[in-house]
């Protein structure tokens, strides 16, 4: 039985063979690439392996491996919602499984496999910062999560059907092609020339400069040989910090819930128990259809108790500035000393309407004490306080 870094191994020595045939250029990145520079190995580490190539020579890698259709291996791209640009893409051995993998993620494979990760424009020649998600497209991701969500229970058929028809509409004008075309462009490079287009570039949420990137060595550790920048300590550095070469990688022990070498493909698994898998999806959607509305009508009740509380403490204060605001109302502004002083006076009630203001209630007392704390507020500064009550003024369902 071969061991986690015996297959990761196997797996990197495959992608190096594959890109050096067909031009395809990539470097080792992430911990078990620091690892493999500092202690020659990436054993006993158990950690995540991972690639930096740029999407254009991704999706090249990814059609030769599909064209070599090898029933023992696969490609996928890692998605953070569904029909979305993958944030990575794993390269992995079909008959091996993690179960830990499969509880905590969606996707169709899990079997041992090294991550491919896509280079980013980050910073223009000119020191101008390139920004990937545009208002128009961060809204429309949004709205992409929502119309992606799966439903199994029958009970919400209505639910599905309205989030097929809302994606359908979609795609009949295009939107899918539109969105993932344009954060494409917006965010990843093409070619790996591309890259010196740039000052800084990033993966695997590290940026580095562009520069680095131009010459290509090769570092040699546990029998294979794979590509890295030729100024490796200066990827290193940025990376890393200028003191990497300190830095302990402390060794992980055996995962215990890996399986290896299972000799099965996870997508035979699959499909034997895929009847049962959606019977326990179906539950679970509706338990937490139930969980949803129990919450709900929970936050009512609250909201409910909430403006009960507020209206006690409303008439409270209309009773105490009933004769007391005409005095207040002889205070002058101007007069520091005495701004402080009717502040004091109001206190309680800007310190209510401070509080519910949080949870998006407010209240009147009468036209004149509204309007004088109004002019306190606004003369000390606090002109956020009174545009946020202004705005829950206009919410129709709460006590005037």
């Amino acid at each position: 039985m071969k061991t986690k870094q015996e297959i990761q191994l196997e797996l990197l020595q495959e992608v190096d063979e594959i890109c050096s045939q067909n031009n395809l250029k990539y470097i080792f990145a992430g911990i078990s690439a620091l690892n493999a520079y500092l202690n020659h190995t990436i054993k006993k580490d158990n950690r995540i392996v991972s690639l930096a190539m740029t999407q254009g020579d991704i999706d090249r890698f990814c059609e030769i491996v599909e064209k070599e259709n090898r029933k023992d291996r696969y490609i996928e791209g890692i998605f953070n919602n569904p029909n979305y640009l993958p944030l990575y893409v794993t390269y992995g051995n079909e008959n091996t499984a993690e179960f830990h993998m499969i509880a905590r993620n969606k996707n169709k494979h899990h079997g041992i496999n090294i991550r491919i990760y896509p280079i980013r424009k980050t910073v223009a020649q000119d020191g101008k910062r390139i920004v990937g998600y545009t208002p128009r497209l961060s809204k429309e991701k949004k709205a992409r999560e929502f119309m992606n969500k799966t439903i199994e229970n029958k009970k919400f058929w209505f639910v599905k059907g309205g989030l097929k028809a809302i994606n359908g509409a979609y795609e009949l004008t295009g939107g899918s092609k539109r969105y993932y075309n344009k954060l494409k462009s917006n965010t990843f490079i093409d070619k790996w020339e591309d890259i010196q287009n740039y000052s800084r570039v990033a993966f695997i949420n590290r940026g580095i400069e562009a520069n680095i990137l131009k010459e290509i060595g090769r570092l040699e550790f546990d029998g294979i040989s794979l590509c890295v920048p030729k100024d490796i300590d200066a990827y290193f550095s940025e990376v890393y910090g200028g003191d990497f070469k300190e830095m302990k990688i402390i060794p992980k022990g055996q995962n215990m819930r890996v399986i290896l070498d299972t000799e099965v493909s996870y997508k035979e698994i699959m499909e034997d128990i895929k009847e049962l898998m959606k019977e326990a999806k179906a539950t679970r959607e509706e338990v937490m259809w139930g969980r949803l509305k129990a919450y709900n009508e929970k936050i009512a009740i609250d909201n409910v108790w909430k403006l009960v509380q507020m209206t006690d403490r409303q008439i409270f204060l209309e009773n105490m500035f009933k004769e007391k605001t005409d005095e207040l109302l002889k205070y002058d502004l101007n007069n520091a000393k005495e701004l402080e002083e009717l502040y004091e006076e109001l206190s309680p009630a800007i310190a209510s309407l401070r509080t519910y203001s949080k949870v998006g209630m407010t209240f009147s007392i009468d036209p004149k004490t509204d309007d004088l704390i109004e002019r306190v507020l606004i003369k000390r500064g606090e002109q956020k306080l009174v545009d946020e009550i202004k705005k829950i003024e206009k919410k129709e369902y709460f006590v005037e």
